[in-house]
């Protein structure tokens, strides 16, 4: 779903796949790709769920964590790569997977739009759909002034 609007806004997304993974070297096929795009999307979905579990076990602050929904660790560093890279970040997170690094609203340098992955398998909500057109609008506007400083003519 997510991917059909972004098409509406001419965008392509792009993401690495099982074809450019590289178990040698991990981090290069993710940098040689996001050397070609002009934003990024972090999806924060679930990847691993811990029925039980304990944060900062054997400390004074020690809590118990039950039903913990985790996000894949690539999400983070491919984050970190995007936002070196000066790229617009747009970050979605499923509700349940627990806030943490990027995916939290009161850590992270941009806004984290929560949502419900089972409301979204047949259509967008039309906050999501705001989102996205407000995002980019932004990547636009850069795109923009990154034309004018190097002497081209700005897309439409």
């Amino acid at each position: 779903m997510i991917e059909l609007e972004l098409k509406k806004h001419e965008l392509n997304p792009t993401n690495l796949g099982k074809n450019n993974w590289n178990f040698r070297s991990p981090l290069k096929p993710i940098k040689e790709i996001m050397d070609t795009c002009v934003a990024a999307i972090v999806i924060g979905l679930e990847r691993h769920h811990s029925y039980i579990g304990y944060e900062k076990e054997h400390s004074e602050n020690s809590k118990e964590l039950i039903h913990k929904y985790s996000s894949s660790p690539w999400i983070q560093i491919e984050a970190g790569m995007a936002y070196q890279s000066d790229l617009p970040i747009l970050i979605l997170k499923d509700k349940k997977v627990y806030s943490e690094g990027i995916l939290d609203p009161q850590i992270s340098d941009s806004f984290v739009f929560e949502f419900e992955l089972e409301k979204l398998q047949k259509t967008l909500t039309p906050e999501l759909k705001e989102l996205i057109l407000s995002w980019v609008k932004h990547i636009n506007e850069i795109n923009m002034k990154s034309n004018y400083r190097m002497g081209g003519n700005p897309k439409p």
